[in-house]
Parts: C-alpha cells; structure tokens; sequence
C-alpha cells in the first residue's frame, strides 16, 4: 500500500474539510472517504443464483464506503490500480476479500439494496478498500445513501512526521478532536485504528440480519435464528448472570478470573451489560455495535460514563488486553467502562 497518512474524527469530518486540505501543501495529495451502513436486500452469485435473500423485513447490514475515483487512485499498489478504478468508474462494486468470501460471490456477481443493484467488478485485498464490506463511486454512493464523510488520507510531498500531521489536520479540523495515524500505524488505517471493522467482527462471530426499529433505526431487531445460535446467559466470576456470544465467555472469564486473583475484584461495582441490538454510539447511518453481536461488556459504567474522562483501574484494563478485549477508555471519545473483542481472529 501507497504509506497514506490517517485522519478522522468521532462522527462526520465538517463540509469544507477536503478544501482545507487541498489548501495545505504539506499534504501532498488527499482524498476523503465517505461512508454509511446500507441494508441489503439481496445477494446473487455471477450465475444469478440467490445467495442471500433474508425474509422480510430482515436485512444484512453492509459496511460501505465510496470515494471519487481520480482522487483515490494514488492510494491503490499500482498493480492493481488501473482495474479498481476502472470498476469503481463503470459504477461497479469494488469488495474486499474478506467481504467476498462472506457473501460468497466474486466479480459479476450483485448487491440489491431496496431497488439499487450493484454489480461487483473487482475483489482486492481487503486493505486496498479499508476493510469496508463494499467500495464504490461517489455518485453510486448517494444513490445508495452514503453521504458522510467518514475520514481523509494524505500522501505528503515530503517528509512528515506524527506532530506535524497532527498539527495541521487540527488547522484544517478545528471543530472537533482530530485523531492522526502514520503510514502502517493502524491495522486498517479508517475510521478507527483499533477496533474491528464490521467485516473481521462478523468473520469471528458471525453475521446476522436485522431490521431497524420504526422510529428508532439505531435500536435493532435481529433475526431470531442468529440470536437463538449464538447469545447465551451463563453465570461469570464477579459479573454473575451476563448474557454475551458464546464465543466471548472463554476469555471473559479467563480475565474476570485473574482479576479475582489479584485481589482486583472489590474494583468491580457494576455489570452494565453484554449483548444489545444496536448501532455504534445509536446513531442512524453507523454499524452495529461490537454490542449487538455480544461481543463487547460494559463494566462499572456509572463510575466512567461515556465521553467522560475514565475512571476505571488501569491494573484491570492491563488484565482485559492481555485476553484480547480492546478498552473504550482509549478512544477519540472516551467510553472507559467498555470492553470489546479487539484481536482480528477467534477468542
């Protein structure tokens, strides 16, 4: 990969971010990458054969992002550039491969959203699209609904350093915390360094289909058939009953057990929840949260609410990294009573 400097914020970069940065020279070439969660519909293999067709009113959460094809071109390996965009300039879907291998489809296979269909045109390596579920042109993204501007790369002219970007993305975004990566500094290099984008999470446990509640579309109604094969209620050391993905249980308790064992355990006050049918932070247009696959727990969540500065004992949060979960208290918006499954494979 081109060694692109990460950019972002918590929610939307602000209408005239990409001017802004078009203004300083020091970043070289930019492109800003727009991103939404679209529901799909329906999914057919390059024979037409129906892969995925949920029953109403079910739909499969897709984790997309579009981009204008010129201005992303110098962050693709140039062996594979030429067809990447290509495809994106015929209107076609770019998917990753980890995307590919969930749906089950390759090139010349479609994406129905509602009445839009998307043909695929070209699988690459998932880090040539972000880890995103679907890439595509700028104008097939508003039809579809993508519209927010989710983060911004730079290839600088000459060389940069860490304070330096940083100091000049907060120039160009000084209406919110700007959080910066340096070429490689991130396993994903998008929206945020850490955590994992929904296609690695649905390749570990799962993916489910959903409908967004009527009137509150950051509240999920997931098909029963997932919840039914996945979420479990079991009793855990400190927490007692907590209901989570079977797959979370081994290394929760594995860390809820050390903590017992280095007399850590009067630190925990309070379980505040496990699995809940939700997107990221409730917002509309994000994905489902780690939550709504039972895949991340909230512990001592009056103490260290979110967006406030955290309170939990760092002695603990050492404890839940070493078995795998990824800690809120790090993120552009602090959530320091929140745990997630944080490694790219299996617990």
């Amino acid at each position: 990969m081109p060694p692109a400097w990460l950019a972002w914020i918590a929610g939307s970069l602000p209408e005239g971010t990409g001017a802004g940065a078009r203004a300083e020279p020091a970043l070289g070439t930019t492109v800003i990458v727009a991103g939404a969660t679209l529901w799909m519909t329906e999914s057919r293999d390059g024979t037409g054969s129906v892969i995925d067709r949920p029953d109403q009113p079910y739909r499969i959460p897709i984790d997309a992002f579009s981009v204008r094809p010129a201005s992303y071109a110098p962050f693709v390996p140039p062996a594979m550039r030429d067809r990447l965009i290509a495809a994106l300039r015929r209107g076609e879907a770019v998917l990753g491969d980890s995307s590919a291998a969930l749906r089950h489809i390759g090139a010349g296979g479609t994406l129905r959203f509602g009445s839009v269909e998307v043909v695929v045109g070209q699988v690459v390596p998932d880090e040539v699209v972000g880890f995103a579920e679907m890439f595509v042109a700028r104008k097939i993204g508003r039809t579809l609904g993508i519209v927010a501007d989710r983060y911004l790369l730079s290839l600088p002219v000459d060389s940069m350093t860490g304070e330096r970007f940083a100091a000049i993305m907060a120039g160009v975004i000084a209406e919110a915390p700007v959080r910066t990566v340096e070429p490689g500094g991130s396993p994903y290099m998008r929206i945020a360094s850490g955590v994992n984008p929904p296609v690695v999470t649905k390749t570990i446990f799962g993916e489910f289909a959903a409908a967004p509640e009527v009137g509150n579309e950051a509240y999920l109604d997931i098909d029963p058939a997932w919840t039914v094969a996945n979420i479990r209620t079991r009793a855990v050391p400190l927490l007692g009953s907590v209901t989570c993905h079977e797959d979370l249980f081994a290394p929760l308790v594995a860390a809820l057990r050390e903590v017992r064992a280095q007399g850590l355990g009067p630190k925990i006050h309070t379980y505040s929840g496990c699995w809940a049918a939700r997107t990221v932070q409730r917002s509309r247009t994000a994905p489902p949260s780690q939550h709504a696959y039972g895949a991340a727990i909230d512990i001592n969540a009056p103490e260290s609410p979110f967006g406030a500065e955290p309170n939990f004992d760092t002695r603990i949060v050492a404890i839940f990294e070493d078995h795998g979960f990824l800690w809120g208290g790090a993120f552009l918006i602090p959530d320091g009573h929140h745990f997630e499954w944080g490694r790219r494979g299996p617990p």
